[in-house]
């Protein structure tokens, strides 16, 4: 069933109970009108037969007068008895002995009838008038015809009305259909246009377009992804197939194999650890890879890290030292906290000239505690700050990851998820400091 079909069914039941409930009501109003007219009818009949009654005391006198009073009371019925229970006027079939015991005005039924009678006491006298309620049953019976003519037409015309309205108003959402269903992967650049009407419809069509924006988006980094992942492949796969065909080519002697296989190694070792930081990325962009956390020493760690990257630093004469205070304890993921400032510490080496410094530090602040990494080197442009956590990116000047720009991505992928984010200082000359801010110690679980 469509929307503008439902719409319609919806505003037609809510129409049908107004008119109905408004029928009702108009019935109910008239009734009461009518029924208190008579009822104000009877009220005079009674006034004037006590007036009649206190001036005639004559019996005979007293018959004719009441017959003269009924035929000039127009329509209805009038039974009058003396105190001993005498009919002063003839016995009506229409009303009964029991009849002089109603009192107040009610609604009876006498063959096939309605009369609204009423009974009273008058200076001795016992008296019953009614008042057929003929005129009143037509007048409601001519209103109960009409609204069962009006009501179904004025139903259906509104169910016609309201589906060309509903139609009408669902125009735009028709044509977004036929424009959301043109979007292929091939041209996520297309928007839908976007009605001036400043209602819903306007707002829905800016939503769709923002997420059009944010799936180009995304998969233009998986495109770019893929292609950057495909060429840093391509370089050691190239390089072991040639060195193992040079070294085929013809025989050769006992080192000079070594010499090839090493090589060959040498590039299988750096495409294993580039596919393996493909994989960590992936897991983390499917939530597949998980980090329990646990109380963890950072200046342990840090002094850890420190030690492993010392050699290093000293192959390039570039000291590595740690700042460390009191044991400081916070709710971290040893392992991945130690690979992500080996990233950090061998991005900050590459990039600090001889006579440099690259300082590890973890200091309490507040309720957490920050991690640092700090150097004095050749520090990071102002236009390369915004990408340095992209996929494959590097600069010549700014602190690129492992060679194949993978190196911080892995490093903001795993600050997210101890619940932080990687913040970068840095200005050219000037040096670079990288710092997160972790939690205080207490054991939970982060999932990527």
């Amino acid at each position: 069933m469509t929307i503008r079909l439902r719409l319609t069914l919806y505003y037609s039941a809510v129409l049908l109970a107004g008119l109905l409930l408004f029928s009702a009501s108009i019935w109910l109003t008239l009734e009461r009108q009518l029924v208190a007219g008579i009822d104000a009818r009877l009220d005079q009949r009674v006034a004037s037969l006590g007036t009649m009654l206190s001036v005639e005391k004559n019996e005979p006198d007293l018959r004719e007068e009441a017959q003269e009073f009924e035929k000039a009371s127009g329509p209805g019925w009038l039974e009058l008895r003396d105190s001993t229970g005498n009919f002063l006027l003839s016995p009506n079939r229409l009303l009964t002995v029991s009849d002089f015991e109603v009192g107040g005005p009610s609604t009876v039924i006498r063959e096939g009838r309605r009369i609204r009678l009423r009974s009273v006491k008058v200076l001795g006298f016992s008296a019953a008038t009614a008042i057929p309620l003929d005129e009143m049953d037509a007048v409601l019976g001519d209103l109960k015809r009409l609204l069962v003519w009006l009501i179904p037409l004025d139903l259906a015309a509104a169910c016609l009305g309201g589906y060309w309205i509903s139609r009408r108003a669902l125009r735009p959402v028709t044509a977004m259909t036929r424009e959301a269903a043109a979007v292929t992967a091939q041209n996520l650049s297309a928007r839908l246009r976007v009605p001036s009407t400043g209602d819903e419809l306007r707002d829905l069509a800016a939503t769709f377009n923002d997420v059009l924006a944010r799936l180009e988006a995304s998969l233009g980094r998986v495109r770019q992804f893929t292609s950057d992942a495909s060429h840093e492949l391509r370089t050691p796969v190239s390089l072991i197939q040639a060195t193992a065909e040079l070294a085929l080519r013809r025989p050769r002697t006992e080192a000079e194999y070594r010499q090839s296989l090493a090589q060959i190694e040498e590039e299988a070792r750096r495409m294993g650890a580039l596919t393996e930081s493909l994989l960590t990325l992936a897991r983390a962009d499917a939530g597949a890879l998980e980090m329990p956390l646990a109380a963890t020493d950072l200046n342990r760690v840090v002094e850890e890290v420190v030690h492993s990257s010392a050699a290093i630093g000293e192959s390039r004469s570039v000291r590595v030292t740690a700042d460390v205070k009191p044991p400081v304890v916070s709710a971290a993921n040893e392992a991945g906290i130690r690979r992500l400032l080996l990233i950090l510490v061998d991005n900050a080496l590459k990039h600090t000239p001889a006579g440099g410094v690259v300082t590890v530090s973890a200091l309490p602040v507040g309720g957490g505690v920050e991690l640092e990494v700090r150097d004095n080197g050749v520090g990071i442009p102002g236009e390369a700050l915004p990408h340095i956590f992209e996929r494959f990116f590097s600069a010549d000047a700014s602190h690129g990851g492992a060679g194949a720009g993978l190196g911080l991505s892995i490093a903001q992928a795993i600050a997210e998820a101890h619940g932080s984010k990687i913040a970068v200082e840095s200005a050219p000359g000037e040096g670079s400091r990288f710092s997160l801010l972790l939690r205080e110690a207490s054991v939970s679980h982060a999932t990527l």
